[in-house]
């Protein structure tokens, strides 16, 4: 590598700029003459005015980033911008979910500050989840400023484990996975392929693997290239990262639309339980049927076929920590059910969708908590309300 090779690239890496032409010959003529060394102008560099300037600048960005990553939605109306492509993102998924001639059940993991999880609410008919552990993206107050009825909001800081239980007991027409499958420590493949077992159809976003240690686990993107080509990947856009230097900021990450192309179940009663083909035998998982159109769930264990009810049954909202609808508001939906001779309802057998509770298999056998105040009394004291 040349002097002065060596010398932009360090104005570069501290300084974000090119250099002068005049301090590009001083300073090579300087090396090239032994009077200072490579090391030396790097400490120069480092300890001038113009870098510090702009490691503070550089702190201030990303402490205000914390806070807007995605675009803020309140009623209806974005009320300010993050430093990420909301939009333009959202326009590839909206497109795509006009296919659904039904209500939908979506999945946003890592949801930041819920832009995509309310504006398919504003959108669309269904069922709309939201899974962010931050409390520095004010998630839980932006949903009790939107008050929107047909969302839920987990404050869960969801590991693999926790995604396989998940979708040992759920299914969702689709889930929302941008940028956050390098949060995890796990391998990345594993997750992604956890996400689209659990789902129709997936918008997977990923870092670019030049990207730098502003993202985090950057280190791992380039040993582990995500394989899309099981998924039928469509590649739907590209946008900025706008995370770190000037630099990291205008590399593309890509946008895909993966879809699930292996049979789709629900394989225990909920989490805890053993699954059932270890109770019953082979064959015995609820296979989920969907399409545009419509989808239905057909009993492995019996002669029974229903709809689809969009939404999580109410164990696993409470075991995974669902804080919207607040506990209060759980206790008055629970008051606000029509049931017509209820038999079993144990929280794995009601359906939430934010606005109601939905019974399900009440036909199947008789349980003793049968009656509200059975239920109540049962969330009470197995610690999940």
């Amino acid at each position: 590598m040349t002097t002065r090779k060596s010398i932009r690239e360090q104005y570069l890496k501290f300084l974000d700029r090119e250099p002068e032409l005049d301090d590009l010959d001083f300073y090579c003529t300087e090396i090239e003459n032994n009077r200072i060394h490579l090391d030396d102008l790097i400490s120069i560099l480092k300890n001038s005015d113009e870098c510090i300037a702009l490691l503070k600048n550089e702190i201030g960005k990303k402490n205000s980033e914390i806070s807007t990553y995605n675009d803020i939605r309140i009623n209806g109306k974005t009320i300010s911008s993050g430093y990420r492509d909301s939009e333009k993102r959202y326009d590839e998924i909206f497109k795509f979910c006009k296919k659904f001639n039904r209500p939908i059940s979506v999945l946003d993991l890592g949801a930041a500050e819920g832009y995509f999880t309310f504006r398919l609410s504003e959108d669309f008919s269904g069922v709309f989840i939201a899974v962010e552990s931050n409390p520095q993206r004010k998630l839980l107050e932006l949903c009790e400023k939107n008050n929107s009825k047909n969302i839920l909001l987990l404050d869960k800081q969801m590991n693999l484990k926790h995604l396989k239980n998940l979708k040992e007991v759920q299914h969702f027409d689709i889930i929302l996975a941008l940028n956050v499958i390098h949060h995890f420590d796990e391998p990345f493949q594993d997750v992604l392929e956890t996400l689209v077992s659990m789902s129709s159809f997936c918008f997977m976003e990923h870092p670019n693997v030049l990207e730098n240690d502003s993202t985090k686990n950057y280190h791992r993107l380039q040993s582990e290239t995500l394989h899309l080509e099981k998924f039928k990947p469509q590649l739907l856009n590209k946008t900025q990262s706008g995370l770190g230097n000037s630099i990291n900021k205008k590399l593309d990450r890509t946008l895909w639309l993966l879809e699930n192309t292996q049979p789709k179940t629900i394989d225990r009663g909920w989490r805890g339980t053993s699954k059932y083909d270890e109770q019953f035998g082979p064959d015995s998982d609820i296979k989920i049927k969907s399409n545009f159109d419509e989808i239905s769930v057909d009993y492995g264990l019996r002669d029974e076929k229903r709809n689809w009810i969009p939404g999580i049954d109410l164990r696993t909202f409470l075991e995974n920590n669902g804080v919207y609808p607040t506990n209060h508001e759980i206790l008055k939906l629970i008051d606000d059910m029509v049931l017509d001779n209820a038999q079993d309802l144990g929280p794995h057998n009601l359906i939430l969708n934010g606005s109601c509770l939905f019974p399900i298999d009440q036909n199947d056998k008789l349980d003793d908590v049968n009656t509200k105040e059975k239920l109540k009394d049962f969330l009470n004291k197995s610690g999940l309300l």
